[in-house]
Order: structure tokens, then sequence, then C-alpha cells
């Protein structure tokens, strides 16, 4: 009989119980999803940006070391031995005004913009 009288005292949870947790859980899910939501096409812009910026800073190096000056096909032959793969989503990239422009990601890229450094407190 003692026993009996445990079983019928001990309680589960009860469905508003059980409802309010997964509400909860769905509020903080849904909080994530917006947040990280367009993450990767940020990170392959800042890829393609660095990309970007390495390339044109390499490229005035081999216009002053060769000691010729900028045409279309010292820049794509110069392309080729740098490496095509630059843009993560397969943009074309080309060289204008002294800027590396990617057809995908946009025009020019500075290297303060680059550094991510906008003076302010990094945050998580």
């Amino acid at each position: 009989m003692k026993n009996l009288r445990l079983v019928r005292d001990q309680r589960g949870f009860t469905l508003v119980e059980i409802l309010a947790v997964i509400v909860i859980l769905g509020i903080v899910f849904s909080i994530a999803v917006i947040s990280l939501g367009g993450t990767k096409e940020r990170a392959e812009a800042d890829v393609c940006a660095a990309n970007r910026l390495e390339l044109a800073k390499q490229y005035g190096g081999h216009l002053a070391l060769k000691g010729v000056e900028h045409s279309d096909v010292v820049f794509h032959a110069f392309l080729r031995e740098f490496g095509s793969e630059l843009c993560p989503v397969g943009g074309v990239i080309d060289y204008m005004d002294g800027y590396v422009e990617c057809s995908v990601h946009g025009e020019e890229v500075d290297e303060e913009e680059d550094s991510g450094d906008d003076g302010g407190v990094p945050y998580l």
C-alpha cells in the first residue's frame, strides 16, 4: 500500500510545461537562425576581397620587378600564374584603374576597409 501511494504521488511534466519549453526553444532557435543568416555570403565576400587585395599587391610588385606597363594581356598572364580560384563563387576577376575588380563582389577594396578595424570595440 505504501508503494502504491509513492507511485501515485510522483508526477511528470504537464502538457502546458512541455509546450512552454518547446515554444521557448523555438524562439531561441529562430533568433539564432536569423543572426547567422547571410554568414556564408559575407564570408565568401570577405575571402574574395582579401584575395583581390593580395592579387593587387602581387601584381603591382610584378609590374615593378619586370619593368612593364599594365595591359590586359600582362594581367591575364599574371592571373594564370597567381591562380584562377580567387573568387569562391566564380566571379570574373579584372583589373581596372589600378584596382582588382570582381564581377560578383564589387569593385575596389581599400586596405583600410579590408582590415576589419572600424575603430569600434569588437564584440562577439
